[in-house]
């Protein structure tokens, strides 16, 4: 699933990380051949690096891509219109010349071996990869690199380390980084896929464990899984209703990790929605909306997820959150919503209410 996407948005300097790529761009596009024609940008901020690659004659066509819609969305607001943003749960499949990767120190270990593997598979024969780390003394991207390619060259300053490699040969085995987990719910066990960069890879998350027990779906209700990761809580609701079971999430992987969810468990009663903007124009209104929301972020995101659970609500449907920090959904819970109630689970909270017929908002 790949898309093209624009928007607008103000730009951003580099992440430090992408600043130490451009910086040393001069180093390692000299040993590029003068028409390297396709390149790929995978960048963990707004791809900027795309737009120093096309003020070089190398390249016919660069292209940005990103794990969430999101993401994708504000870089493509950003960037020139000569790069081409594109947004999926893989790297698209096409050949590419070269291969950008600016890499977080803090970033996800399983998703970089993930994505440094899938960027080998789309490079051409000769095709070039340039990685970079916000780390002057790494050891770790170094040698993962190593593990793909017979030659790495190395350019260390204070800041980090820049690194490119040369596609002598197709890899002779592929590692898969996929993982299915199972849970039971009621009598039934319940499958769910899960993948590198999904919330909460290679385990059932405790607070989408609350949310699960906490939840009392008749069978009938339609049900929303907003922000549904890998979908252990839209797969769990499916199972006990002979409803419509909506899971949105802009993280596309987690879209696709959820549609095989649905698969694995025989369950023809669930729709994975790609959705960031909060507009999903669903065909049935929704009488239970569950949410897990991320912990870290400003309450925009937690705003978010409310109104885009509300606006899909019928009146006098059940709307509940699990959450560490009760305190934001209290607060906009009392005086717009009705029934406001909320609990200890586990090491989490449940803030569980009704929308009103006034059709207020919360946080209005």
């Amino acid at each position: 699933m790949n898309t093209d996407l624009s928007a607008s948005d103000a730009s951003l300097p580099p992440l430090p990380t992408e600043r130490l790529m451009i910086e040393a761009s001069e180093l390692w596009l000299q040993r590029m051949p003068e028409a390297v024609s396709a390149a790929l940008v995978i960048s963990p901020g707004r791809a900027q690096v795309a737009e120093k690659l096309l003020e070089h004659s190398h390249f016919q066509s660069v292209q940005a891509w990103y794990l969430d819609l999101h993401d994708a969305t504000v870089a493509a607001g950003s960037l020139s219109e000569n790069v081409g943003v594109l947004s999926g749960a893989d790297l698209p499949e096409h050949e590419f010349g070269l291969i950008a990767m600016p890499v977080l120190k803090r970033g996800e270990a399983e998703l970089t071996r993930d994505l440094l593997q899938q960027a080998h598979k789309r490079l051409t024969v000769a095709g070039w990869l340039v990685a970079s780390v916000d780390n002057g003394k790494d050891s770790w991207l170094h040698d993962q690199l190593q593990t793909l390619f017979d030659k790495v060259t190395c350019h260390r300053t204070d800041h980090g380390s820049v690194y490119w490699a040369r596609k002598k040969a197709e890899l002779k085995k592929e590692k898969s980084f996929h993982c299915e987990i199972s849970f039971r719910e009621g009598d039934q066990r319940i499958q769910a896929l899960t993948r590198p960069g999904v919330f909460s890879h290679r385990r059932l998350d405790p607070g989408a464990r609350q949310l699960m027990l906490s939840a009392e779906i008749a069978d009938g209700d339609n049900v929303l899984d907003m922000g549904c990761g890998c979908g252990s809580v839209a797969l769990a609701a499916a199972s006990q209703t002979s409803g419509m079971v909506f899971g949105v999430d802009s993280n596309s992987r987690a879209v696709a990790c959820l549609e095989e969810g649905a698969k694995l468990n025989g369950l023809e009663n669930v729709r994975a929605i790609w959705n960031a903007d909060g507009n999903l124009e669903l065909p049935v209104a929704i009488d239970i909306a569950l949410a897990n929301p991320p912990y870290y972020g400003a309450d925009a995101i937690a705003q978010h997820f409310v109104e885009t659970c509300l606006s899909v609500l019928r009146v006098g449907g059940a709307l509940l959150v699990v959450t560490k920090k009760p305190n934001w959904y209290e607060a906009s819970f009392h005086g717009a919503l009705e029934d406001v109630v909320t609990f200890e689970a586990g090491k989490y909270w449940v803030v569980c209410a009704r929308k009103p017929n006034s059709g207020q908002s919360a946080g209005t």
